[in-house]
């Protein structure tokens, strides 16, 4: 595995399943159940963004998406590149970019 180079794209634009709303609806739930759940952390920290801001920030991955993806950014990339919340990020940031090979 390659060590980060703090590109920051792994931040910049995200992709789930799910929308802002069944975000933060599944983790409500995980929440309440004390389930570990990625969403939580998205719920808190990913917001969404149009196509159209994700093709600025990041096109070559866009490009490689579904039209109809759910984008979002992360607020915990810091200015430097780096992951502010290193220590708690949540599995599918661990993977990056491993986890959709």
């Amino acid at each position: 595995m390659e060590p980060c180079n703090m590109c920051g794209a792994c931040c910049r634009v995200l992709t789930l399943e799910q929308s802002p709303d069944e975000v933060r609806a599944i983790a409500a739930v995980t929440k309440v159940l004390g389930i570990p759940s990625d969403h939580v952390f998205a719920a808190a920290h990913w917001h969404p963004l149009t196509r159209e801001e994700a093709m600025r920030r990041n096109p070559f991955y866009v490009r490689r998406l579904p039209e109809d993806a759910h984008l979002y950014w992360c607020d915990k990339l810091g200015a430097d590149g780096r992951c502010m919340a290193h220590a708690t990020r949540p599995l599918v940031c661990r993977g990056y970019p491993w986890y959709d090979q």
